[in-house]
């Protein structure tokens, strides 16, 4: 079933199994499995939170993650286009991996 047809429930059951496996393979240290897994979680969380997420185009936010910050350009869905700062690279970013940041961050 496709993240954009479940409900809040059944995402939430999915990301809850995704994190478990994510966990898995963490604790195995295959980081190629990690990746998948936490990626899938970031996109189902995405379709859980599109209701109420308010995501400005124009505006900086931190990647979750990552030591690097997207400036948004565009929406699409769950996704964000944007500027990323280290690169200078357009790029899309699921919008649960987005958060507000503040001048500390480096």
């Amino acid at each position: 079933m496709l993240y954009s047809d479940m409900t809040k429930e059944q995402l939430q059951a999915e990301m809850k199994e995704l994190q478990r496996k994510g966990q898995r393979a963490f604790d195995e240290e295959n980081w190629t499995e990690y990746e998948i897994h936490m990626t899938k979680w970031y996109l189902a969380k995405s379709y859980e939170i599109l209701p109420t997420a308010h995501i400005e185009i124009g505006r900086t936010y931190r990647i979750a993650e990552e030591y690097d910050r997207l400036t948004v350009t565009g929406l699409e869905g769950v996704m964000a286009w944007g500027i990323r700062q280290s690169t200078g690279e357009t790029t899309a970013i699921p919008i649960a991996r987005l958060d507000e940041y503040d001048d500390d961050f480096s």
